[in-house]
């Protein structure tokens, strides 16, 4: 689970939801892709078909605290790993990490020999932002009083101290989304045309060429691609969306064009498709120029492939007004840029 340090800033914890949201996402993908993610993080070796079980584990406490350790994942009914990412350091993490851990071992508590034991989950802290004093590894220590101390050690990621190269070669693909924190904090100080090319060139030559690369590897699935590529345009809204000068730069094009990438590879078959039977076409009406009739049918095929054809791009059409309704731009901007109907953009919406 996200956490922000100031727990009692509303615009921080709304801050930690929107990041909690994508995090809980991205480990919902498939199979494959949460599997490379959990060998990259964790330094494991399990094949990509491997079972995981997700542990939704809710724990009341005494207080009526309800608490949620919604990342722990049970690997081939055997091991079991907890990512908790974090915005930033604070001095709660590890009581927190221990919490669920303990939480989830209490519920499948063991007992051995008259022995009752607790089995902890394997953690690791993956903080999306750092600073220097961000440690390698956070400790809680346990004092037992007369029988000794011991210390609870859980290792960290920092995730932006990875280069993009770096993550693709750990097959780290899903977090890609999240990169786009990597300028954060140079944009906070600059919003200039200078930010805005590293900003196009950290999505176009980094994030978005990565997910690409990683989907034609077969290290994440098709459907997998789009999830990543929606919460890319998310975030980016999020971030950045509002910043006028990226719009004079054409930074929110640029994003609004890649989030129908996978809109063009429909029409692309399709149009591969049309092709296809305009050579049919073009053939039957060399062979049948002399003879009337053939020729007749041979117009009203065309006829009909134009028809097709002016369907599948009200397809297209509708399939980038979805694509833009669920990135949050308004219906009154899909219309101006799709000059679809007011009414179907509408109809789309009611559907979300």
């Amino acid at each position: 689970m996200i956490k922000l340090a100031d727990k009692n800033n509303n615009n921080d914890e709304n801050i930690a939801q929107i990041y909690d949201k994508i995090v809980k996402r991205i480990l919902t993908l498939s199979n494959v892709a949460v599997i490379n993610f959990i060998n990259g993080i964790f330094n494991k070796n399990f094949p990509t078909d491997s079972k995981i079980t997700y542990n939704w584990t809710e724990n009341i406490k005494n207080s009526l605290e309800k608490t949620i350790a919604d990342t722990i994942i049970t690997i081939n009914d055997t091991e079991k790993i907890h990512a908790e990412a974090q915005i930033n350091n604070d001095n709660t993490v590890a009581l927190r990490v221990f919490d669920y851990g303990y939480q989830d071992a209490l519920k499948y508590k063991k007992t051995e020999n008259d022995r009752l034991i607790l089995k902890f989950p394997q953690s690791k802290i993956i903080f999306l932002e750092h600073n220097k004093n961000t440690p390698d590894t956070v400790v809680l220590e346990l004092d037992f009083g007369k029988q000794g101390k011991f210390e609870y050690k859980i290792p960290t990621v920092k995730f932006l101290s990875y280069s993009i190269a770096d993550l693709d070669k750990q097959h780290l693909v899903i977090l890609m989304p999240l990169y786009l924190l990597k300028l954060r904090k140079e944009i906070e100080k600059e919003q200039s045309t200078e930010t805005a090319l590293k900003l196009k060139t950290l999505m176009n030559d980094g994030i978005i060429k990565t997910i690409e690369d990683n989907e034609r590897a077969g290290n994440i699935t098709h459907e997998d691609y789009i999830v990543l590529m929606g919460l890319l345009g998310k975030l980016y809204n999020h971030l950045y969306g509002s910043i006028q000068k990226f719009k004079e730069e054409g930074v929110n094009e640029m994003v609004t064009e890649k989030l129908i990438l996978d809109t063009d590879r429909i029409i692309y078959d399709s149009d591969n498709k049309i092709r296809i039977a305009e050579e049919k076409a073009k053939k039957a009406e060399e062979k049948a120029a002399k003879i009337e009739e053939k020729a007749a049918k041979i117009e009203e095929k065309a006829a009909k492939i134009e028809e097709k054809a002016k369907k599948l791009e009200e397809k297209k059409a509708l399939k980038i007004a979805q694509n833009m309704l669920d990135s949050g731009m308004t219906v009154e901007q899909i219309q101006n840029l799709t000059e679809l109907p007011l009414i179907k953009i509408k109809k789309l919406q009611k559907k979300k």
